[in-house]
């Protein structure tokens, strides 16, 4: 049952993201979910290429937690960027994240942000302007699509806890999985997964096929894909920067893979299935 619900989740979460909506869960009990741990907005995305920044966006999150309570709740994050957050419980939530509503509270924050991380300042304001959405959602619509995951992830740790501790093997593909989320804009390698998670290549590649019956250079690479595909979908950012931040150093290449997988370019792609927000 625990397999089928994690599925059965991640698939629902994949269908509100092509809906142009950025969904993301956090907490301690969402082995399996790791691939949607993640705010995946290009201005997130942006910040965290700075080591430190993403450090500081994890330690944050504590102070979600600690505003836990039974109804959803907006607001903006150290860094600038909005988000609505639902509680399943105070181990877990669920982000809907990627706003710029306040802009004036929000530059405050950039130009802070710029000198404590050396980040560009002209750049920030770039990518919060193309890359965030600047309308808010309507909350009893938002409320209705974003329920029935606080109820799924609800079964699924009533689930987990019926179940005996997870496997080591299932706790190292967790690790392996938070290591290419994190790094998905570098050049991931099989030597840098297994050293960065103190494992052999071998397991690596084991872990993989086992997980996911794909090969690590194939799992990346539609990762990657699939990311481009929202950004194409929700922002207006141009297609050499969406492959810079989707790990691909050369746009040709993330053309010419891009078209492969999805059958149409990128610009086609998002000419044809585009269902941007102001």
């Amino acid at each position: 049952m625990k397999d089928d619900l994690i599925k059965d989740i991640s698939n629902y979460i994949d269908y509100l993201n092509t809906k142009g909506l950025s969904v993301s869960v956090h907490g301690k009990i969402i082995g399996g979910l790791i691939e949607h741990n993640v705010h995946r907005n290009p201005y997130c995305t942006f910040i965290k290429t700075k080591d430190e920044a993403w450090k500081r966006c994890i330690r944050s999150q504590q102070n979600v937690f600690n505003a836990c309570n039974n109804d959803c709740r907006f607001g903006m994050c150290w860094a600038g960027v909005e988000e609505y957050v639902f509680y399943v419980d105070e181990k877990t939530f669920i982000s809907v994240g990627g706003y710029g509503i306040d802009k004036e509270k929000a530059a405050e924050r950039i130009n802070r942000l710029s000198g404590e991380y050396c980040f560009e300042k002209a750049e920030l304001f770039t990518v919060y302007e193309q890359g965030l959405i600047h309308e808010k959602e309507d909350m009893s619509e938002l409320k209705t699509l974003i329920r029935p995951l606080c109820h799924m992830l609800s079964l699924l740790q009533i689930t987990i806890g019926n179940v005996p501790a997870q496997e080591s093997k299932s706790k190292t593909f967790d690790s392996i999985l938070a290591f290419v989320q994190k790094n998905i804009m570098q050049d991931i390698t099989l030597r840098s997964i297994a050293d960065a998670c103190a494992c052999s290549e071998s397991t690596v590649s084991h872990l993989f096929r086992e997980y996911t019956g794909r090969s690590v250079k194939k799992y990346i690479n539609d990762l990657r894909i699939k990311q481009a595909e929202k950004l194409l979908l929700t922002t207006n950012l141009p297609v050499g920067n969406i492959a810079l931040l989707c790990g691909f150093a050369d746009t040709n290449y993330f053309s010419t893979a891009f078209k492969k997988n999805a059958g149409l370019s990128p610009a086609k792609f998002r000419a044809e299935h585009s269902v941007q927000k102001p």
